[in-house]
């Protein structure tokens, strides 16, 4: 009975270290796709905020009456620029 004991203990340990394992192996693949995903969401996010911003600047373009001046307009024109830029690229 000792002996088959022992067996049932070490089929048992490697049973626990294959699953261990595969654990380990799988925990890499699992965060990269966890980043990939919030990449995706805050590209998302960034191009919400950039389709408002723009959206503001054209409305306040249109809005702007040619006697107020060139000096309204280029400003404007230079917001319209900026807005326009993509933000760098942060890891």
């Amino acid at each position: 009975m000792a002996d088959d004991s022992s067996e049932v203990v070490k089929e048992q340990s490697e049973a626990v270290a294959a699953a261990d394992l595969k654990v380990t192996g799988e925990g890499p693949a699992f965060y990269q796709n966890l980043a990939y995903g919030n990449a995706v969401a805050n590209q998302q996010a960034m191009n919400q905020i950039a389709q408002a911003a723009v959206g503001k600047i054209v409305e306040a373009i249109i809005s702007t009456s040619p006697s107020e001046g060139g000096a309204a307009v280029a400003a404007l024109q230079q917001l319209m620029k900026g807005a326009q830029t993509t933000p760098p690229v942060t890891p």
